[in-house]
């Protein structure tokens, strides 16, 4: 493969070289929520002394006497920036993109460019003086692309396609397993090595557990948007933010005070010598909607519901095994529907769960039994719609659970009982009989 070179650029650098848009190229589509995204992780980060923003495949013709480079892969990235350089650069003096020479012709480029630039501009007004200016200095010389140049069109392509995992799209669990480790720049090696060797480990559990990607999605994602009141239907690329927060070392903020607290004492409790011999480890109290601490207590976070879930369902406690036993063996179980609902089971009583233990467990497994299989008996043919709308409703038993103090609050929900004629579920005769002994059924 003709790689003319490989090279880690500062912005500036990048955007001042000769850069066209070829017209094989699509449309500039980033969208308001790409564009903060960007724009809050430069502010995040802008401490640092250096920060990779992804790499850009170029062409250059070795046949022409032109020196511009053709972007093959980073468009919108790039656009993005130049953007955001013309926002707080507005006189060029520090920097002089050569994008801003394309001529753009497609309305729908046009249109995004058009909005994106005011939505930077608003950003970058509500900066005081010298954070606009420590922000232009951080992302013209202290953010970074790796910039590599081809002088052979489809080697250029070939090239995109593989740094994009041979044309697959990496999972989001992976995106979120680099940019974690990325918070971990303060933290040992060892510390890094052991959080990478336990992720892989949960990637592909042994056993009756679900795959990483299983847990994180149908489960903490889902949780984490419904108990916010957002749908949850389905864990992306796109909503890797979720399981974003707070950089605890860098933030300024009132809010991450307790944070701060919490981190500084699992760790030094943990390091004090005298647990030697006592052999007590103290566990970081996670609850699974609270603010994301980014880094290491990320890592262990997703490992302490995997053992949750585990503990919940795999090896079910005895307060969940009657119920267990009835959704495993009704005849329609298999259904993709019923997996849906299943999965609504699940969440609910692992929330409850992770909020008040083991306190009347029992009777609120019961609860989260008849309230999300009442979706199953209530409809003919269940969608992942049909449990996203009450998983997320300021009514429905998430959010009871949320705001309860105490677990009499939560057993005081009310769940409708159906009427038989209201039945249009079929192959749920087991379901039916569990309805029926306990009154939900008339």
């Amino acid at each position: 493969m003709s790689i003319i070179s490989k090279t880690v650029e500062a912005v500036k650098a990048l955007l001042e070289k000769p850069l066209t848009i070829p017209d094989y190229q699509r449309p500039y589509k980033w969208q308001p929520s790409h564009v903060n995204q960007l724009f809050d992780d430069l502010l995040r980060h802008r401490h640092k002394n250096s920060y990779r923003l992804g790499t850009v495949v170029l062409h250059r013709d070795p046949d022409s006497d032109v020196p511009e480079q053709a972007i093959v892969d980073g468009q919108q990235r790039l656009l993005t920036l130049t953007l955001l350089c013309s926002v707080m650069d507005k006189d060029r003096r520090q920097c002089r993109p050569w994008l801003l020479e394309q001529g753009f012709s497609a309305p729908v480029t046009i249109r995004n460019l058009q909005h994106n630039m005011a939505i930077l501009g608003s950003r970058v007004n509500q900066l005081s003086e010298i954070d606009r200016e420590e922000l232009t200095d951080f992302l013209l010389h202290k953010c970074q692309l790796i910039c590599v140049v081809l002088d052979n069109l489809s080697e250029a392509f070939q090239f995109f396609d593989s740094q994009n995992a041979r044309g697959k799209e990496l999972a989001p669990h992976d995106l979120l397993k680099a940019f974690h480790l990325r918070e971990m720049a303060d933290n040992t090696e060892q510390e890094r090595l052991a959080c990478v060797a336990t992720w892989e480990d949960e990637v592909s559990p042994d056993g009756n557990t679900p795959s990483l990607h299983t847990i994180m999605g149908d489960y903490l994602f889902r949780l984490r948007r419904w108990t916010s009141g957002q749908s949850g239907v389905r864990f992306t690329r796109s909503e890797i933010d979720v399981f974003k927060g707070a950089s605890l070392r860098e933030s300024p903020y009132r809010y991450t005070d307790s944070l701060r607290a919490l981190d500084y004492m699992v760790d030094h409790y943990n390091a004090d010598k005298t647990r030697y011999w006592d052999r007590q480890q103290m566990v970081y109290p996670f609850q699974v909607d609270q603010l994301m601490p980014n880094g290491k207590r990320f890592f262990e976070y997703i490992r302490h519901y995997i053992r949750n879930f585990e503990q919940l369902f795999v090896q079910p406690k005895p307060e969940l095994s009657a119920l267990l036993s009835v959704i495993n063996s009704y005849k329609g179980r298999n259904r993709t529907g019923d997996h849906y609902v299943r999965n609504l089971f699940y969440c609910a009583v692992l929330y409850y769960y992770d909020k008040f233990g083991d306190a009347e467990l029992k009777k609120a497994a019961e609860l989260c039994f008849f309230w999300s299989y009442r979706i199953r008996l209530a409809q003919n043919r269940v969608e992942v719609k049909s449990i996203d709308n009450p998983a997320m409703s300021s009514q429905g038993l998430l959010i009871a659970i949320k705001r309860a103090l105490h677990p009499h609050e939560v057993l005081a929900f009310s769940v409708e009982p159906l009427a038989e004629r209201e039945v249009k579920g079929t192959n749920v005769d087991g379901l039916i009989e569990e309805f029926k002994t306990k009154g939900y059924l008339q």
